[in-house]
Order: C-alpha cells, then sequence, then structure tokens
C-alpha cells in the first residue's frame, strides 16, 4: 500500500488543533500504514501571516476615498508590521520566548485602532483580564 496524506481543511479551528486526523493516523500506524498529516489552515494563516505574505497583502490592497482612519494607518505602519511579524509568529509558535520581554514592554508592536479599547478592556476585567 502506498502512503497516505491525511489533510485538516483549512481554516476549521485555528487555536485549537482538530484531532480527527491524528486519530486517523494513530489507528492507520496500528495497521503499519505509513500515513503523514498537514494542516491546510495552518499552511494558509502562515503564509499569510509571514513578511512576504503581508507585502503581498499591502501590495494588492488599494487605498480608496472611503479607506479608513485606522486603514490609513495601518499603511502607514507598514513597515512596522513587516519588520515584526516573522518574530512574532515564532513566538506564538514557542520558539522565541525571549521576545516576550519585548512585547510586555508595550512599544514592540505597530498600533493601529484596537490598542486604544486596552483601556477599557483593563476597567471592565481588570489587570488579570
Amino acid at each position: 500500500m502506498k502512503d497516505l496524506l491525511l489533510i485538516t481543511p483549512p481554516f476549521t479551528q485555528l487555536n485549537t488543533p482538530y484531532p480527527a486526523t491524528a486519530y486517523i493516523k494513530g489507528f492507520l500506524n496500528t495497521k503499519s500504514i505509513s500515513a503523514y498529516q498537514m494542516d491546510l489552515g495552518m499552511e494558509v494563516i502562515l503564509e499569510l501571516f509571514s513578511k512576504d505574505g503581508l507585502q503581498n497583502l499591502f501590495k494588492v490592497a488599494t487605498i480608496t476615498s472611503k479607506t479608513s482612519d485606522n486603514i490609513l494607518r495601518i499603511f502607514a505602519l507598514q513597515s512596522e508590521y513587516l519588520r515584526t511579524i516573522n518574530s512574532t509568529i515564532a513566538f506564538l509558535q514557542g520558539k522565541n520566548p525571549t521576545l516576550a520581554r519585548q512585547i510586555c514592554s508595550g512599544n514592540f508592536f505597530p498600533e493601529a485602532a484596537r490598542f486604544k479599547q486596552l483601556d477599557d478592556l483593563e476597567y471592565a476585567f481588570g489587570q488579570m483580564g
């Protein structure tokens, strides 16, 4: 029998592993059937949220007269997004834990409109969130 490739379809649940392919792969292993698995959702997200992916998004995005101030700010901070994206993704994957200190300093990430909500969130939920 040839090797099998088990594919988790894109965007099932990015923040939690989708267990179906892992269970199937485990079962196939008990039957001595060679199987591999891949998560297309993670593949797509890792491609989009990379320096190259963001550069492509910024390149194809269009600014119009209806573009919000927040979007204009994101475009103005484009170089900061490109500078921080790869190290941020590595941090989220557990590959760059030393970045935590820079993130907690409060001036590592480019800040668009969502950062204005932080004071409201602290008031509503306290410092422990």
